[in-house]
């Protein structure tokens, strides 16, 4: 078993410097409001003290002690990481002693403080960046935050604990309908607060409960008083209950079990792409639809990883099954909103991409995250400049996920009109997807491939984004995640490369086959190798990927068996790669000189050889045109 340390690295890694701080006291009570009533509360010397003080003042919650209870979705690589104290609703059911998906908030208690995570800089030091005119050539912001020691403390109970802190609110979020969640953190006689959203945390400055228990006492009277909205619970999601004469059918269609609670998801009308109407035709007031669908399956991963969910819902309007997709994306000027991208590849017509029904941000019921916007605080040590909001769209045509080919035919016909899409979008309207995995690639009732995820995509100009690493990481090209890479600008190869990696787990995985549980184990951690997120909060890994590429026919091939027509498609396939990642194809590459042939690099540059090779495997179809193969060159 992995070290309880490389455990806490790994969970720290996956939340790079995203703890804002130290905010005021004073500020931080202004996320919640003001409740009067609030009784007069002694000061605490002992845990005994503690906990009749505070079931006093959180008279809506029940305050359960959790520390002894662990719960699935805190135990990481077989460490317990619950909280010591739960809130809960009152009378609320749940599962179990620790439940994060019924939990309200949660506090940690540590018994020295330290273990406190964080170091306070001095009071009233003004971090404000300023401008400094007087460097005309290079103007830069001048600010103090060079001059103290860095907020999150490097001793290693200090690390401890903010890996416990990011275990909980992981399992917090993925648990639950959540825009922002709040816990309170106890160091000795000191105590913090924490504000949390998708983006990263607000820390307030401590101070000492034991000596003045005001602001404990204030905060968690607030929270008891105000509405599930404002402790951040998403209001957009709402429990569901159907007719009973349309509850069977329509758990049989989204394939939900006959006790799997239900839920209205809603979702913003396009008034961009239409003008909403009525049943009868006439102009309607509607900005919302409503459609009712399942809890998405909670994943194990990282608060910043879990941006993205898909799954098949009931419209209730139009009564059937349509495909529902939330997204946290980058809120950013220059990035465009997933639902503007769809209307401009139908537009455009490009094939083999999903029918788009409706979407856009969910930003009028305050789904945004607002940590970066206090990077700028005179208080604020650690800047954060990550915005996020929250983006829902509907989508026709899609039936099923890649995985559930049915035929090594269907999978090649799939992959070839997923491809498809994606050279047309690269052609004609200069797009680069960027985010090419297997829970991005839908099949229709008729067996076709469309190419979904559109989120993550850019402009094939625009060198700013593409210097951002987008994209899933187990398909996420090798030289992408290589920290030696020294442009990191994301290229049309990175894509290819990321169709390769589809193509090859997918069929390892799910593609009848006679190779030994071991070697498939080792051929599938190519793909789940671990990774870490440096300063610059990109992820590093990928050696196992580069190997590969750089000469498959030594590390692949051996442990691999599949029908003989899909390996020679892959043999041909990855012989396109080594010129990435093989030292010696580039070093022959580099003293051609004969002009007349294509280089491996030209290979990589468009998509005509990749495709050519996959059209020849594939099932022919109808009226099926073949492109110019070098017409999208960069």
């Amino acid at each position: 078993m992995t070290s309880k340390d490389a455990i806490e690295a790994k969970l720290l890694g996956s939340f790079p410097g995203r703890f804002v701080g130290a905010m005021p006291v004073p500020q931080f009570l202004d996320f919640l409001s003001e409740a009067d009533g609030r009784p007069v509360m002694p000061n605490v010397r002992t845990r005994q003290d503690l906990l009749v003080s505070l079931r006093k003042l959180t008279t809506n919650f029940d305050l359960v002690d959790t520390s002894g209870c662990p719960d699935p979705s805190v135990v990481v690589g077989g460490y317990e990481f619950q909280p010591t104290m739960g809130l809960y609703k009152r009378d609320n059911s749940r599962n179990g002693v620790t439940d994060m998906s019924a939990m309200e908030a949660w506090i940690i208690v540590k018994p020295s403080s330290q273990q406190d995570p964080f170091i306070d800089p001095p009071p009233n030091v003004d971090f404000t960046p300023t401008p400094c005119p007087e460097e005309d050539l290079l103007p830069y912001w001048k600010t103090n935050r060079d001059y103290y020691p860095i907020f999150e403390s490097s001793n290693k109970q200090s690390i401890s604990t903010r890996a416990h802190m990011v275990a909980c609110t992981n399992a917090f979020f993925a648990t639950q309908f959540r825009r922002f969640g709040f816990s309170i953190l106890l160091c000795g006689s000191w105590a913090r607060f924490l504000y949390w959203d998708r983006s990263g945390a607000v820390v307030s400055q401590r101070f000492q409960y034991t000596a003045n228990f005001d602001p404990l006492a204030e905060f968690l009277w607030r929270l008891n008083h105000v509405s599930s909205g404002d402790r951040g619970v998403d209001v957009s999601v709402v429990p569901v209950s159907l007719l009973e004469s349309q509850d069977s059918t329509i758990r049989e269609l989204l394939g939900i079990g006959s006790s799997d609670p239900l839920y209205g998801y809603i979702v913003p009308v396009d008034t961009a792409l239409q003008k909403p109407k009525d049943a009868e035709g006439r102009p309607s007031s509607t900005t919302h639809h409503f459609y009712v669908g399942p809890r998405p399956a909670p994943k194990q991963c990282s608060l910043l990883e879990q941006r993205t969910y898909g799954f098949h819902v009931w419209d209730l309007a139009q009564k059937r099954v349509v495909f529902f997709k939330e997204t946290w994306r980058l809120d950013s000027p220059g990035i465009s909103t997933e639902s503007a991208v769809y209307r401009e590849l139908h537009s455009r017509r490009i094939p083999n991409i999903p029918t788009f029904e409706h979407g856009g941000d969910m930003s009028a019921l305050g789904t945004k995250t607002i940590t970066h916007s206090f990077s700028n605080a005179w208080w604020c040590r650690t800047p954060n400049h990550t915005a996020l909001v929250q983006h829902r769209i509907i989508l026709r045509d899609v039936e099923r996920n890649l995985s559930t080919f049915k035929t090594p035919n269907e999978f090649l016909t799939i992959i070839k009109d997923a491809l498809t899409a994606h050279q047309e979008a690269y052609k004609y309207l200069g797009i680069l997807h960027r985010n090419i995995s297997m829970e991005n690639i839908g099949v229709t009732s008729e067996g076709r491939g469309l190419l979904m995820g559109w989120e993550c995509c850019s402009l094939k100009s625009h060198d700013a984004l593409l210097e951002i690493q987008m994209g899933n990481i187990p398909f996420m090209s090798g030289a992408l995640l290589d920290q030696s890479t020294q442009d990191k600008r994301h290229v049309l190869a990175d894509d290819l490369e990321s169709f390769l990696h589809v193509m090859m787990y997918t069929m390892a995985r799910y593609l009848p086959n006679t190779i030994d549980v071991e070697k498939k184990n080792a051929l599938l951690k190519i793909f789940d190798e671990e990774y870490v997120i440096d300063k610059g909060g990109r992820a590093i890994g990928g050696s196992r990927k580069r190997e590969c590429l750089a000469h498959p026919q030594s590390h692949l091939f051996k442990k691999f068996t599949v029908p003989p027509e899909i390996a020679a498609l892959l043999q041909k396939l990855y012989d396109l790669f080594p010129i990435r990642y093989d030292a010696w194809t580039q070093m022959k590459e580099l003293h051609t000189q004969d002009t007349r042939f294509k280089t491996p690099s030209d290979l990589l540059a468009c998509h005509g050889e990749m495709m050519a090779l996959v059209k020849r495997w594939a099932p022919a179809s109808e009226a099926e045109e073949y492109p110019d193969e070098d017409s999208d060159m960069e």
